[in-house]
């Protein structure tokens, strides 16, 4: 007999359903800003109980390309005004869409079955509400099948921001990040004071819950300034490189000062970083005189090779501006091209509390070339945006470089995850799917609090999230601290045989 098999997913009614034609939109406030005259913190639903913030919760300015909203979204106890669909992909165009990313469809089978013999099918096509697809494997429980979704502890290790996971040729995985004292928090004396490496055969084996690693202090530095000033051992990344481990971070060149800080480079003289010797060589350098690289506060730095050439990327500040920087690399401790600013912090979303543009990451997908990278001060209000180039583009030429006018991952209330960003991206075990690695708080805290200080806050935690491909070859990033696009239990086929 032939047996059709169909289980298109119902779409969750906090997404806009393929028949509707109107959302809601409305206003809202936040505390920590006071828009001004015609500008508003709106947010829109698609069912008039769950609200996604654009701008990353900062203001807007409106009206908006003509487009008119009634007064009524003033209050942010209304029900919100109505808006057709239309002109919220607009707004969303400009302002963003952070939404949950779900399964939205999965293939229709069909299948020759008897009772006695027949042929499960291992793998199904599926579609995600932002129109990725992809196929994924089916476990089969009787006449019952389950398709599989990687679950990843949430959060992934606790108390690491500014989390990098490498996966080197042999399938292993290595983490580090910015260490934070949990038992000292809020007292910057005791935080970053370590380099830790962590190595695990598979992925989840890095995680806390799972805790299949092994672990080792690489490089440490005592407190400077008569030893009660943290000296910002920050962002470490490790990089195979020419044959050889490397870490890039960030600490001070200073004893007297915690913010002189500049990228850094520790060398291991060994081939397996979890024994070798780690060598400190020192502030990384450029070749070109007079040129403005690492003349001030510089962090936050990652290495990528495309087409044969060695790139460094990392954030500056200018007259207290954080931009991102890209230059050559002559060897792994020396750039030879002048510093090129790829970005500079232009949107209200890039200059909240600080105008900082910091956190680069890079992926590649088809023919373009990404840039995340991290915005804002490091409170509740951080968020990532995005920079794309073509693949054969010039990288050193600033103008191949386009920035998304909108943060493309930002805080979620419902999620109850704040602050996200200064991500990584890494393959899955199976090298099938993108992942991205980010920090996030789960408090909603804001710089301007009483004796708050967010960068000696432990509160930011490691997570693993999906990377989600758009039609037009952008990544998607859904929203931070949920699940990995949808809950398997909710997504099962019967197989009936007669």
């Amino acid at each position: 007999m032939n047996e059709k098999i169909m289980k298109p997913l119902s779409w969750s009614d906090a997404l806009c359903k393929p028949d509707q034609t109107i959302a809601y939109i409305r206003s809202h406030s936040v505390h920590w800003q006071e828009p001004a005259p015609g500008e508003y913190n709106l947010e829109y639903s698609y069912n008039r109980r769950d609200w996604y913030a654009l701008n990353g919760g900062n203001a807007i300015c409106l009206p908006f390309e003509g487009l008119l909203l009634s007064p009524e979204i003033v209050n942010m106890d209304a029900a919100g005004t109505e808006i057709s669909i239309d002109d919220l992909r607009k707004l969303n165009a400009v302002y963003g869409a952070p939404e949950p990313i779900y399964l939205s469809k999965v293939e229709a089978l069909d299948l020759s079955l008897s009772k006695t013999k027949y042929q499960l099918p291992e793998r199904i096509r599926v579609e995600y509400t932002n129109g990725m697809e992809e196929d994924r494997m089916l476990a089969w429980n009787s006449t019952t099948a389950f398709i599989q979704e990687p679950r990843y502890p949430s959060p992934f290790i606790m108390h690491r921001a500014d989390p990098y996971i490498y996966k080197h040729t042999d399938g292993c995985y290595y983490f580090m990040g910015s260490h934070a004292d949990d038992t000292h928090n809020l007292d910057g004396k005791y935080q970053y004071l370590y380099l830790i490496l962590r190595k695990s055969d598979t992925l989840t084996g890095l995680s806390d819950s799972e805790g299949n690693y092994e672990e080792r202090i690489i490089w440490e530095r005592k407190p400077i300034c008569s030893g009660t000033a943290s000296p910002h051992l920050w962002a470490p990344e490790l990089h195979f490189i020419q044959g050889k481990w490397y870490v890039y971070y960030t600490t001070t060149i200073s004893e007297e000062s915690s913010w002189q800080i500049r990228p850094h480079c520790l060398e291991c003289c060994g081939s397996d970083p979890m024994t070798g010797m780690w060598i400190d060589r020192g502030p990384v350098q450029t070749s070109i005189a007079g040129d403005i690289a690492f003349t001030d506060f510089s962090l936050d730095h990652t290495y990528f090779n495309h087409h044969g050439r060695d790139y460094f990327v990392w954030a500056q500040k200018t007259d207290n501006i954080s931009d991102i920087f890209i230059a050559e690399l002559q060897n792994p401790r020396t750039i030879c091209t002048p510093a090129v600013s790829l970005s500079h912090p232009e949107y209200n979303w890039e200059r909240h509390g600080f105008a900082v543009n910091e956190g680069p990451s890079i992926i590649k997908h088809g023919t373009q070339i990404f840039i995340t990278f991290s915005a804002s001060g490091t409170d509740a209000t951080y968020c990532m945006g995005l920079l794309s180039a073509e693949a054969d583009a010039d990288l050193l030429d600033s103008a191949s470089w386009k920035k998304c006018p909108h943060p493309v991952f930002q805080s979620s209330k419902a999620a109850g995850c704040y602050g996200p960003g200064h991500n990584s991206f890494v393959r899955s075990e199976d090298d099938s799917e993108d992942l991205f690695v980010y920090h996030a708080r789960n408090d909603a805290r804001y710089l301007g609090e009483a004796d708050y200080q967010p960068l000696y806050d432990a509160g930011r935690n490691a997570y693993v999230g999906k990377v989600f491909w758009n039609s037009d070859g952008t990544p998607a990033f859904s929203v931070p601290g949920a699940p990995i696009a949808y809950d398997p239990r909710h997504l099962k086929i019967h197989l009936t045989l007669e």
